[in-house]
């Protein structure tokens, strides 16, 4: 599980990202991302509308998004908040290529340091 302070948890701060926040998709997922808060701070939140299936669907997304962000979490820049919002295709896709499509966005946002892949 994601730890608490690396969250957005309130509906305030979802749409404080979703006004003024800049955007990035693929045809899995957008991100849309804001510089905010203090240097060292980074939150993150995860949207997964209807249209991406039922209820279980749905939560095996956000599963496998917030995995594949715990592994990338040490090599992103802090200082921003982020979401990312899954699209339909998503349900259809493996662990392997959500993690692929987060670090592209990820990396075309300039919010990876450099280092090891």
């Amino acid at each position: 599980m994601l730890a608490k302070a690396y969250r957005l948890q309130r509906n305030s701060e979802f749409r404080y990202v979703y006004a003024r926040g800049r955007s990035a998709a693929t045809p899995l997922l957008s991100l849309v991302q804001v510089k905010s808060g203090p240097p060292g701070c980074l939150r993150v939140g995860f949207s997964v509308s209807k249209k991406v299936g039922g209820a279980v669907v749905r939560n095996r997304v956000k599963r496998r998004l917030r995995a594949a962000f715990r592994e990338l979490l040490p090599q992103v820049t802090p200082g921003r908040k982020l979401i990312f919002v899954a699209r339909p295709a998503a349900a259809e896709a493996d662990y392997d290529k959500l993690r692929r499509d987060m670090r592209g966005l990820l990396r075309r946002a300039k919010l990876l340091r450099p280092g090891p892949q």
